[in-house]
């Protein structure tokens, strides 16, 4: 018997037992284990899915083409284009008040593609650093430099883009593209970009204007903007940016990925990248779903949800701000949430609350919520950076307000266990010396 896949299976084995004695090795809930919990973690923001009114409007598209085809049988380089497809990008592209746009099977796959093809030699990609790992890797793929910028720092975004001119003779000539990409709202920090800003920050410091904006709208598709079109639409900056990405696996409840874009850039994303060229093309299953949901959005139910989801943000964030030991908490490092500044004043806030805990105590944060049957999920190293371990709190349109009551409790409770050890810990430590 070969023994290649005995040592391959130590190699893997010692890796994962290594990252389970650094208490971060990923282990996936079991179906068992969320099933009947109220759902405080997952991107159904508007509930579509849970609900079931994503069921119901994707079985009308169904009923409307009886003799639909369950897959697409090809790549979109041969017969996999088919009329659906045609369909659903001319109606998001004028949804979207796009040039063209391109269906993908998931937001990652639409990242990959652009993100390997579109920059070109000598060309230079700046993005925020936390940029999701999908845009990473197609950069990775890539042929250009990429430079990351301090997260939502417009000082640092203006320097990385004055050295990539003053290194640069193409860049300084106006002869190459420098690429600025980055998310309008993060999907670990719930914090959104300062997308004006950006706009003038890349405008003064190329002033020939070189550049290329891309934006990836994953956290805020379908939550803001005419119809829940997303931010850029909402501001009247479409004709700002080149690339725009929108995800249908978020607030939409269902899966894929659009990219908005012009025809030459789509040309290119049909011609290029090896994630395209070398898959089976979106199915009918896939496209009926998307279409299901963004006729959701559009509808008088799409409208509500939306109001009665920022209705439910703001309450969290009153409710769990206005505890009375939650500046305590905060103060002693217990727990923090990185977008409590200026929640009162914004129009439009993000469903994501990440409760940031000391190293290594956001799993037993989550415990006792899970076990109330809240569910929700800790986060650890490496998905956020080391030490900025936390839990990931999502608001949903469906969540009612003694739901987000008793999870603020249970935070609480948490919290106010955690500074009691402290305390206690403290008080030995002095008594002992």
């Amino acid at each position: 018997m070969a023994l290649g896949p005995k040592i391959l299976d130590r190699k893997l084995r010692l890796a994962l037992d290594q990252r389970q004695r650094e208490g971060r090795l990923i282990q996936p809930a079991s179906p068992s284990e969320v099933q009947g919990t109220i759902d405080f973690g997952s991107n159904d923001t508007l509930s579509l899915s849970s609900s079931g009114a994503l069921s119901g409007a994707f079985l009308r598209q169904l009923e409307k083409h009886p003799d639909f085809m369950v897959g697409s049988s090809s790549t979109r380089v041969f017969e996999g284009t088919r009329q659906y497809l045609e369909d659903i990008e001319r109606d998001l592209a004028i949804f979207y008040n796009a040039e063209n746009a391109m269906v993908f099977g998931s937001g990652f796959d639409a990242n990959v593609a652009i993100w390997s093809v579109i920059s070109q030699p000598e060309d230079i990609v700046i993005f925020d650093e936390l940029m999701h790992a999908c845009a990473r890797q197609g950069m990775k793929n890539g042929r250009a430099k990429a430079v990351p910028f301090v997260h939502n720092d417009c000082a640092s975004l203006r320097n990385c883009l004055e050295n990539a001119r003053e290194r640069n003779r193409g860049i300084a000539e106006g002869k190459q593209v420098v690429f600025i990409c980055f998310e309008s709202v993060y999907s670990m920090d719930g914090d959104e970009a300062p997308i004006h800003e950006i706009i003038q920050a890349a405008s003064e410091s190329l002033p020939l204007g070189n550049y290329v904006l891309v934006i990836d709208e994953a956290h805020s598709n379908g939550l803001v903007g005419p119809n829940g079109s997303g931010l850029i639409h909402q501001y009247g900056l479409e004709g700002k940016f080149t690339i725009r990405v929108q995800t249908c696996g978020k607030a939409l409840g269902a899966s894929g990925g659009v990219v908005l874009c012009n025809n030459t850039i789509k040309q290119t994303l049909l011609n290029y990248p090896g994630n395209v060229i070398f898959t089976t093309a979106p199915s009918f299953v896939t496209v009926a779903a998307i279409r299901a949901a963004y006729e959701l959005l559009a509808s008088e139910d799409g409208e509500r949800r939306r109001a009665r989801l920022q209705h439910n943000i703001k309450f969290t964030y009153w409710t769990l701000t206005n505890h009375p030991q939650w500046e305590e908490a905060k103060d002693r490092g217990i727990i923090r949430l990185p977008t409590e500044t200026g929640w009162h004043s914004r129009a439009f806030s993000s469903a994501i609350f990440a409760l940031v805990t000391q190293p290594g105590k956001a799993r037993s944060l989550a415990k006792p919520l899970q076990q109330a049957k809240f569910w929700v999920n800790a986060v650890e190293f490496p998905i956020v950076p080391r030490n900025l371990d936390r839990v990931r709190l999502m608001i949903h349109a469906d969540n009612t307000e003694e739901q987000i009551g008793a999870v603020v409790q249970l935070i609480m409770r948490w919290a106010m266990g955690q500074m009691e050890s402290e305390t206690t810990m403290n008080s030995d430590r002095m008594a002992r010396l």
